[in-house]
């Protein structure tokens, strides 16, 4: 008689490793040199690796639903933070 189906474990790291990058890129969106070097790749890859995430929710294999929609934002928002505090600096 077979056992009992054993599902495989979910796929989560790329909806967390968004949730990180988010963080990190929001920590240091307000430092000025610091944004244009860290955040701004940070941020970007966040938001990169929720589209990601996303897709993988989206399919059933990862079910890491709040870190990943959390780490798009909170990449979005320093990506917006970034951008001012360079205009801000950088303007004439």
């Amino acid at each position: 008689m077979p056992g009992p189906e054993t599902l495989p474990p979910p796929r989560n790291g790329v909806g967390l490793a968004s949730l990180v990058l988010g963080i990190i890129a929001c920590a240091v969106s307000f430092i000025p040199v610091v944004s244009e070097f860290v955040a701004a790749p940070a941020g970007i890859g966040a938001v990169a690796a929720a589209f990601i995430g996303w897709d993988r929710i989206e399919s059933g294999v990862a079910t890491n639903r709040a870190d990943t929609i959390a780490g798009g934002i909170l990449g979005a928002i320093a990506l917006a933070v970034t951008a001012l505090v360079y205009l801000a600096t950088h303007s004439g």
